[in-house]
C-alpha cells in the first residue's frame, strides 16, 4: 500500500470526521458509565447496522474529550476501511498507517493517542493489531462495525476481556422529539394540550419514517431504500457470495410483513420457494448479524423448548417496515409493537413472548424470574379489549405478577380485575418516561 494514498486519506477524513454540522444528540453520551469507560485501557467496540450513526457518534465522542480534558486536536486518528481506495489494504500496512500518522502530526510522546477506526472488520488481521496497541497502553481505541458475526468472532479470540461492546440504534424517541422540537424533552412536556399535541404528532412521524440520523436530518425518506439495499448488497450478497438476491430480497419482504409472528424457517421456505431450508436459516442469520432483523425468542423454563420454538422478528427500524413490508401488511398496530421492541432492547432488558392458551407479547424476565408482562396494541375498543387483556392476564397469572401493562398509541387509564392491576398507557409517554 502506498503512504501517499493513506496520507491523504487521513486528511480528507479528518476533515470530515472534524465536521459536526446539523448534530443530533445521543444519549448514550449523557451516561456516565459510558465515559467511565475512557478512563480504561480496553478498546470500545460500538456495532449497529448500517447509517445508524456510529461514525457521528465518533466525531461527538472526540468532541466531547477535547472540550473537557483540553487535548490538542493533533492527538487523534480517524480511519474508515470502507474507503474503494483501501482494497489492496493488508494486515502488514497497519503499521504504515500509523508512521503516516505520526509523519503527518506531531505529538507528545507521553501524551495519550485516540484512535477511531470505523469498520475495521475488513481487514483481515486487525484484532492482532488492535491488541498489540493495547499491550502498549499509549492508545485509548474506538472501533465501529456493521456486522456482528465478524467482530465477535476476532473479538472472541483476541480482545477478550479487552473491549467494551456497545451496541448502537436508529434514534430513540427520546433522541428524535428533543430534535425535533429543539430542545430536551422532560415530564412537564406530558402536561398541558399544546406540549402533548406536539409529541403525539413527533410520535407518528417518528413511527412512519423511523430514526435513522440522515433521514431525520434531511427529511429524505428514499434514504431507506437505499440503506437496505446496501445491507443487503454490501453486507450479505457480496461478503457471503449469496447466489440468489432475490430469494434473500423476498425473505427480506416476507420476514418484514410479518414482524412480531413466530416463523420457522418451514414457512419462510415455501414462502420464498426454496427447497433448501438451511439456506433459508443461513440467510436468515446474516440478516441478524447485519443487525437489519432481532429475533424474539418464547419464553420457556426450557432453554430446549426455546430454542425449538419459532422465533418472532422485529426490524431494527419502523421505518423500513413501512418501506418494506408489503401494503397489505402495513399497519399501525405492528409499527408500534416494534417500537416498544426496540425501546426494551435499548433498556437492555431479557425479553421474550408468551404463548399459552392465549398470547401476550413481552415478558421481561430478570435473573431467569419474569418480572412484568407487556401487550402492545393501537388501541383498546369493544372489538379487542377482551382478547387483549385475556393473553395479559393468563401470563400475569403464569408468573404470578400482580400488575401488568398496557401499551397503546393513545390511550390511558388502568384495569383492576380480581386483585390485579393493568396500567394503560401511551408508547409515546412510556418511552420518554425512562429517560
Amino acid at each position: 500500500m502506498n503512504k501517499e494514498i493513506i496520507k491523504s486519506l487521513i486528511l480528507s477524513q479528518r476533515e470530515i470526521f472534524l465536521n459536526t454540522k446539523g448534530s443530533i444528540e445521543r444519549s448514550i453520551l449523557s451516561n456516565p458509565d459510558f465515559w467511565k469507560i475512557n478512563a480504561l485501557k480496553e478498546a470500545v467496540i460500538i456495532t449497529g447496522v448500517r447509517r445508524s450513526g456510529k461514525s457521528y457518534l465518533l466525531r461527538l465522542v472526540w468532541q466531547k474529550i477535547v472540550a473537557e480534558k483540553s487535548r490538542s486536536e493533533k492527538n487523534f486518528l480517524y480511519f474508515n476501511f470502507e474507503d474503494e481506495k483501501l482494497l489492496d489494504f493488508s494486515p502488514l500496512d497497519f503499521d504504515l498507517l500509523l508512521e503516516a500518522f505520526f509523519e503527518l502530526f506531531e505529538t507528545k510522546k507521553s501524551g495519550k493517542i485516540y484512535l477511531f477506526f470505523d469498520e475495521i472488520q475488513n481487514i483481515s488481521g486487525w484484532e492482532k493489531f488492535i491488541n498489540r496497541l493495547i499491550e502498549e497502553g499509549r492508545y485509548k481505541i474506538y472501533i465501529t462495525g456493521s456486522n456482528a458475526r465478524l467482530l465477535s468472532r476476532e473479538i472472541g479470540t483476541a480482545l477478550t476481556g479487552r473491549n467494551y461492546p456497545v451496541t448502537l440504534f436508529p434514534l430513540s424517541f427520546f433522541e428524535f422529539a428533543s430534535h425535533k422540537l429543539k430542545r430536551k424533552i422532560t415530564k412537564n412536556d406530558f402536561y398541558g394540550r399544546e406540549r402533548r399535541i406536539k409529541l403525539k404528532k413527533a410520535f407518528s412521524e417518528y413511527l412512519e419514517n423511523g430514526g435513522f440520523p440522515e433521514v431525520v436530518l434531511s427529511g429524505f425518506r428514499p434514504l431507506l431504500q437505499e440503506y437496505l439495499k446496501n445491507i443487503i448488497y454490501r453486507d450479505i450478497f457480496l461478503r457471503y457470495r449469496i447466489k440468489s438476491e432475490i430469494n434473500l430480497r423476498e425473505i427480506v419482504s416476507f420476514v418484514s410483513s410479518n414482524i412480531g409472528v413466530p416463523l420457522s424457517f418451514g414457512n419462510i421456505a415455501r414462502m420464498a420457494e426454496m427447497k433448501n431450508v438451511m439456506t433459508v436459516k443461513n440467510y436468515l442469520s446474516y440478516l441478524l448479524d447485519s443487525f437489519l432483523f432481532f429475533p424474539l425468542s418464547r419464553y420457556s423454563h426450557s432453554i430446549k423448548q426455546q430454542i425449538y420454538n419459532p422465533d418472532k422478528m422485529y426490524l431494527v427500524d419502523s421505518g423500513l417496515y413501512f418501506e418494506v413490508a408489503n401494503l397489505n401488511s402495513s399497519n399501525f398496530g405492528r409499527a408500534l409493537e416494534n417500537a416498544v421492541f426496540l425501546e426494551l432492547k435499548r433498556r437492555k432488558k431479557e425479553a421474550f413472548y408468551f404463548s399459552g392458551k392465549k398470547e401476550c407479547d413481552f415478558l421481561v424476565v430478570q435473573k431467569r424470574k419474569v418480572i412484568e408482562a407487556v401487550q402492545v396494541t393501537r388501541s383498546l375498543g369493544k372489538s379487542n379489549e377482551e382478547r387483549e387483556l385475556a393473553g395479559l392476564f393468563e401470563a400475569m397469572e403464569k408468573y404470578g405478577l400482580k400488575k401488568g401493562l398496557i401499551i397503546t398509541e393513545d390511550q390511558e387509564g388502568e384495569r383492576k380485575i380480581g386483585g390485579k392491576a393493568v396500567k394503560i398507557i401511551p408508547a409515546w409517554k412510556w418511552i420518554l418516561e425512562a429517560e
